[in-house]
């Protein structure tokens, strides 16, 4: 599963970074292996998501939560 497809108020732990141009930039905000995330809001009409990782809401495009292969906890 993907970080896109993650309920609202339900955690994931960070399992890769699926390979893209984007991978380092992901990587550079903390999305690493082994961290958990909550996805916290979801605009509507698939606009930005906002994702809990430690104490920092975190903002992402769907196409960009994509990239991000997790684990639901």
């Amino acid at each position: 599963m993907t970080a896109d497809t993650l309920p609202l108020n339900t955690s994931g732990k960070i399992l890769e970074i699926l390979p893209s141009p984007l991978k380092i930039n992901l990587m550079e905000l903390g999305f690493l292996p082994g961290k958990r995330i909550t996805l916290q809001h979801l605009a509507p009409s698939g606009g930005p998501m906002a994702f809990l990782m430690e104490e920092t809401l975190l903002a992402l495009r769907k196409s960009e939560a994509a990239l991000i292969r997790v684990e639901q906890i």
